[in-house]
């Protein structure tokens, strides 16, 4: 199955609906689940084939898409450490963040031309996470 940002972006709202259902303040991930490890691994085959050149779009979006599982993973740490007022007011932000981050993407799509346009689109999802990323650790180490 190839991943695309609509399945990225459909898997992360499953994951917050999950998350905000009302389900108890116990931990709904388990936590050797949520490691990183493996991420890693994924990222640094992708990163080598960015590095040859092939297939630049979809390796970038795959790329993109390692990223965002990793946001998840940080999301769902920091929704966990939560009392049930914050969690409502995280899952606001986090909705609000995600159509940000779409909308800065789709444009930089729509400013592009050829081939280039996907994996540059690609670059800006990634770099969008990758600054939430940092944000929510830095939330999440100050719990």
């Amino acid at each position: 199955m190839k991943i695309t940002p609509s399945i990225i972006f459909l898997c992360t709202l499953f994951y917050l609906a999950c998350l905000n259902s009302g389900i108890a303040q116990t931990p709904i991930v388990p936590k050797k689940w949520l490691s990183p490890d493996s991420l890693e691994q994924v990222e640094s085959r992708l990163q080598t084939q960015l590095d040859t050149g092939v297939d630049m779009g979809g390796t970038a979006w795959a790329m993109a898409a390692v990223k965002d599982a990793e946001l998840v993973m940080v999301y769902v740490s920091l929704y966990e450490s939560l009392p049930a007022d914050q969690r409502t007011k995280l899952l606001k932000d986090q909705e609000a963040w995600l159509d940000h981050r779409h909308k800065a993407a789709d444009k930089v799509y729509a400013e592009n031309e050829g081939t280039i346009r996907r994996t540059l689109a690609a670059g800006e999802f990634q770099s969008w996470t990758e600054k939430r990323i940092a944000e929510l650790k830095k939330r999440l180490a100050k719990r």
